[in-house]
């Protein structure tokens, strides 16, 4: 299936990476709606209201929604439904993806999808399903959608909006589906609650020093659990994430203002320039002064 050609989203490694934690989606238009084609995305965990289903169009990456996490490759999707918080890392990878992200009010669930359900695991694996049940048709549509949100032809609102219900549809009839029970749910539903919030907590206050026991008590969880924790819903260690938060913040500094190397490690938390430069190495593999 050839893509067609990628929208510049600055979803890449090259381009400037979003805040880590929620993102507030905006479309450009009253149409909450967008595809795009993206290569080599690398983003820390995060999440949003928005659907997001992704299909591996070539290469390979490795995807972490909620806790659970797998290596993707051509011909996998994934589905990424209201409030999941996921991740991308394409260290060591190449991959080509086509993503296709909505706001779950164009197909009537203003209050997030699937509704009183769940998925029993968000990844599709090219080879579990039965062609008869449809799953040729997903990649499909997700390419029918891309081309009707690049070419905007008169009544392209209209026709996405059906596409959207036929693949939002598919992917319930195929996907197994778990009742959701607030009270056997109760311990997931309470963890990717703390999880949420303590993203948002490390995005706000990334420019102190927060350890991770403060972490951890601002999770109310002990240090070990904690650590073990965050990292199964992050894909990386707490000092990992943290790091990564301070060096996109400075990297968005150092392209877009004039202020000091200086002034800006210690503006994104960073005690001195030394460690800063160690850092920002190893998230960014170049040194702050190869962006001036």
């Amino acid at each position: 299936m050839k893509p067609l050609p990628a929208e510049n989203t600055g979803r890449t490694r090259t381009g400037v990476t979003m805040r880590a934690f929620h993102e507030n989606r905006t479309y450009g238009t009253a149409f909450p709606f967008t595809a795009f084609v993206s290569r080599n995305i690398d983003f820390l965990a995060h999440w949003h209201h928005d659907l997001e289903i992704v299909y591996v169009l070539e290469g390979s990456i490795r995807m972490g929604i909620n806790s659970e996490t797998r290596v993707l490759t051509a011909g996998d999707l994934a589905v990424c439904s209201s409030g999941d918080i996921h991740y991308y890392d394409s260290k060591n990878s190449e991959s080509m993806l086509l993503l296709v992200i909505f706001n779950p009010s164009l197909i009537g669930f203003p209050a997030g999808w699937p509704l009183n359900m769940r998925l029993t695991s968000p990844f599709v694996d090219k080879t579990q399903s039965d062609p008869v049940e449809g799953n040729p048709r997903l990649p499909a549509i997700m390419q029918e959608l891309l081309k009707e949100h690049l070419e905007k032809l008169p009544h392209h609102e209209q026709l996405v909006t059906g596409l959207l219900h036929e693949l939002s549809a598919l992917i319930l009839r195929q996907m197994p589906l778990d009742i959701v029970n607030p009270h056997k749910d109760k311990r997931r539903i309470t963890n990717m609650k703390i999880m949420q919030e303590v993203l948002e907590y490390l995005d706000v206050h990334y420019m102190h020093p927060i350890t991770l026991a403060d972490a951890a008590r601002h999770a109310n969880m002990s240090l070990f659990y904690f650590s073990r924790f965050f990292k199964s819903i992050s894909g990386m260690s707490y000092v990992a994430y943290l790091n990564s938060i301070r060096v996109n913040q400075a990297e968005r500094l150092l392209l877009g203002t004039d202020k000091s190397i200086l002034d800006i490690a210690l503006e994104c938390g960073f005690t001195n320039i030394r460690t800063f430069n160690r850092v920002f190495k190893q998230v960014k593999q170049r040194t702050p002064s190869e962006l001036r």
